[in-house]
Formats: C-alpha cells, structure tokens, sequence
C-alpha cells in the first residue's frame, strides 16, 4: 500500500501474477459486464489472463479501501474511440464514484485508486532493453538533455521515473497517449520522496513514486483540484 505523505496520495496496490490466489477470479470473472466479457474471449490466453487478474486486483482493492463487499462494485471501461471494453476504468460503490487506474508489466499489476480526485498509475520493470531509444519519444529537449549529463548507471532509472510518471499524468487526465509525452515538462518534479506537486498544462497533480517492487518503478498522478 502507499507510504504516508504531506500531500495527499492515493491508495495503491502491486500483486505479482504468481500471488493469483489472494484474488477472486472466479467471481470477477461471473460479475464482468457483455462487453468485458467480449473482450475477454477476443483475447489471447496471456491477454486474457492478465485482464482479468487486474480487473480483481481493482475489484478487491477498491472494496477493502472503502470496506465493502466485492459484489458491491461495479466496473466498466468504454473506449471514447472505438468504444471496446478498455482505457479508463469506472468503478461505482453502491453508486459512488471511486477513481481508479490500473498498470501491468511482466509479471505484475499494480492499481491506484481515490475517493475524491481523479488518479493515474503506470508501472514497468527496470529493463535496458525495453527502454532503447526511449528517450527520444519521452523526453522534452530539456529533460533530454538533463539526462544525458547523469551518470550512465542512474540513466535507466531515471528514464522509467519520466515515462511511468507522465504515463500516469495522461491517465489522470483521461488522454493516454494521445498527449505526447515530450510536451508534459516534469523536471524537478522526478524521484522525490514522499510525492511532489506538480503544475503541467496549468493543472496541479501530485506526483509519486512509491517503492513497492525490486527492479521495478511505478508512478502515480494525482489531478488536483
């Protein structure tokens, strides 16, 4: 779960796949609306899986952060695009709005939620790999440059920390990557402890980091106000 900080934070949990039993698949899996349930079967078995091991990690964080029972919240998600089962999740308690976000990377998922402001999540694994050219397509001419004055070993991790924050931002603001990342300036803002107030495109989000895996950076965004 989150650490305590002078900002306000919202609830967030990781899960490895391996831990599936901490979970109720079976009944997300009965309490799935048609169109989850469509994409469901027009999944891979790997894509399936990990939908559904995130719709219950949502599903039983969401019902013990506000001490409810499971069969009492409600998820959808409907793409504004193509209107297909995926992007934003809408979770309901007995009708109330929770705010939630959920993020996967090889072998985990992690959700943040809130009950009052809108939030983003997004999580990856510390791979070199993955990473490659990254900072090309993630990075203002700025940050890119601040980047490449560090030390080659904080590079990876400091890239991660960029891209899984503003990842995070365009969740909270419900754009995803239709906002190019290069334009959300957050130097300064990156590693903090504890959370940091940002201010991009003149919204104010707090910005975090929590420790919650080895070899793995999640961030989350919260929209202020």
């Amino acid at each position: 779960m989150s650490r305590p900080s002078r900002h306000p934070q919202p609830t967030v949990r990781l899960l490895p796949w391996a831990r599936a039993d901490e979970l109720d698949l079976d009944g997300t899996a009965d309490r799935l609306d048609e169109a989850a349930r469509d994409r469901l079967e027009a999944s891979s078995e790997a894509g399936a899986r990990r939908f559904l091991f995130g719709r219950a990690l949502l599903v039983c964080t969401v019902a013990e952060t506000v001490g409810a029972d499971a069969r009492r919240v409600t998820v959808t998600a409907r793409c504004p695009d193509c209107g297909l089962a995926h992007g934003r999740p809408q979770v309901r308690v007995d009708g109330v709005i929770v705010h939630a976000s959920v993020s996967h990377t090889g072998g985990a998922s992690v959700v943040a939620l809130s009950v009052s402001n809108p939030v983003g999540v997004d999580v990856e694994r510390l791979d070199a790999a993955r990473f490659g050219g990254v900072e090309a397509v993630a990075l203002s001419p700025a940050e890119r440059e601040r980047w490449l004055r560090l030390p080659e070993r904080r590079r990876l991790r400091s890239l991660a920390e960029h891209w899984t924050a503003k990842e995070a931002v365009t969740k909270a603001l419900g754009t995803g990557l239709t906002t190019d990342p290069a334009t959300i300036g957050l130097t300064g803002y990156i590693g903090r402890a504890g959370g940091t107030v940002a201010e991009i495109a003149g919204r104010r989000f707090v910005v975090d980091h929590p420790t919650l895996a080895p070899d793995t950076v999640v961030a989350t965004a919260l929209l202020l106000p």
